[in-house]
């Protein structure tokens, strides 16, 4: 390995390199530095490097680097990332605690950090206005206005499985807040109050104000002919 303008560059054979994370595993199993393995307040807090170490690894002179550069880098921390992971320690810091045995990725310490560090960045305005903007471009479009994919209905403003989404969230909600769903324990659909007609969705007082409502439309040929209200 070698290191350009701080950025460490592997030149090793696969062995070496498969060696060197074995002593890199071996180190933070037994809480000694990585590096130097000395054991000082950095390690026995878990941190992977000691103070010493630490200092040298960190240092505030960092030169421009290039792109080619930047690819390697990024692409040695995924490599470190998935190695701690694979061994349940916080891809950040190299700590072990109860959410990586569990199998998270940041331990409580880093998780509360990255959690503060995002809620300080998201702007709730800015985003509420660009997800109105994309609802109106695809509602303009004729697509979902939820997933931007074609609709089945075109009175429809979404498609069938945002809908069927659409209704058992809010059937699932209604459910935490102690709020039964329409329809629930054989109540009538419409009112939510009364029983249901057997074999239907509706009470008696809603049913006669539907048919009601249907034989006063005049695209219904039947509305004269005297049918039955079954």
């Amino acid at each position: 390995m070698r290191i350009e303008n701080g950025v460490k560059l592997y030149k090793a054979s696969p062995e070496k390199r498969a060696r060197n994370k074995r002593h890199y595993m071996k180190m933070l199993v037994e809480g000694r530095c990585v590096n130097c393995g000395g054991v000082d307040d950095f390690t026995m807090a878990g941190r992977s490097r000691c103070a010493v170490c630490n200092a040298k690894h960190h240092r505030p002179e960092r030169k421009v680097m290039t792109q080619e550069q930047r690819d390697q880098e990024n692409a040695n921390k995924r490599e470190w990332a998935k190695m701690r992971k694979t061994a349940n320690l916080c891809v950040d810091c190299g700590r072990k605690d109860s959410r990586t045995v569990n199998g998270k990725c940041h331990c409580l310490q880093c998780a509360t950090k990255k959690s503060k560090q995002a809620k300080a960045r998201w702007n709730y305005e800015h985003q509420k206005e660009l997800r109105q903007a994309r609802t109106a471009r695809w509602k303009a479009a004729g697509l979902c206005s939820q997933c931007g994919g074609p609709r089945e209905d075109e009175t429809k403003a979404m498609c069938a499985t945002c809908r069927l989404k659409y209704r058992l969230r809010n059937a699932k909600k209604k459910i935490e807040q102690g709020k039964p769903p329409r329809g629930a324990n054989g109540k009538c659909f419409q009112c939510n109050r009364a029983p249901a007609i057997e074999g239907k969705k509706l009470c008696q007082a809603c049913y006669d104000k539907k048919i009601k409502t249907l034989r006063k439309n005049s695209r219904y040929p039947w509305k004269d002919e005297g049918r039955a209200d079954d």
